[in-house]
């Protein structure tokens, strides 16, 4: 029965839109703990939302996250969000095309 719940709602997540990005390139943003924490806040508040991973702590009052991309994200959004990114003092770069 378990197993039938985990389908049905995986379907819907995904019906939903609110799967989680494959396929596409992956953004790292790192810097003060607090930037990145409110750079995920914007993202998910991004209309559609972005996913992104929790930040991660890199060193005393540092953290990183990830910005996961759909496939056939253009250059441009990924530019977008880098100097998103950048305006809150944070450094982003491109890691992975899946």
């Amino acid at each position: 029965m378990r197993i039938f719940v985990t389908i049905a709602a995986a379907t819907l997540l995904a019906g939903c839109g609110l799967s989680p990005a494959q396929g596409g390139p992956e953004l790292v943003v790192s810097g003060p703990s607090e930037a990145v924490a409110a750079f995920v806040r914007q993202q998910g508040a991004h209309k559609p939302s972005r996913a992104t991973t929790f930040p991660q702590s890199v060193g005393p009052g540092r953290s990183s996250a990830r910005v996961l991309t759909p496939a056939g994200t253009s250059a441009d959004t990924l530019r977008q969000i880098a100097q998103q990114a950048t305006v809150a003092g944070l450094t982003a770069a491109v890691v992975a095309a899946n």
